[in-house]
């Protein structure tokens, strides 16, 4: 991946290839090296075989910080606190 810099939040940016759709997974060609398949719905709108893409991948620590506080008011909802089953 290219673009990295010293900041934990700095987006890394990746070139993704398409090299096949088929049966709604896409077969995708990661920095020319690796080979993964994603749900052709992650995939942009009208994206074909033999596109390339920039992908970037970046943290978004408010959203983490979002999700945790959500999690921790369900938990303080009710439950057992992780000690077992949960009482409906």
């Amino acid at each position: 991946m290219t673009g990295a810099s010293a900041s934990p939040q700095a987006a890394l940016t990746s070139t993704w290839v398409i090299d096949q759709i088929e049966n709604g997974i896409a077969s995708i060609e990661v920095d020319g090296d690796t080979n993964i398949s994603i749900p052709r719905a992650l995939l942009p709108k009208g994206a074909k075989e033999g596109d390339v893409l920039r992908v970037d991948i970046a943290l978004d620590p408010a959203e983490q910080a979002r999700l945790l506080a959500q999690s921790a008011a369900q938990v303080a909802k009710g439950g057992t606190g992780g000690k077992g089953n949960i009482t409906l």
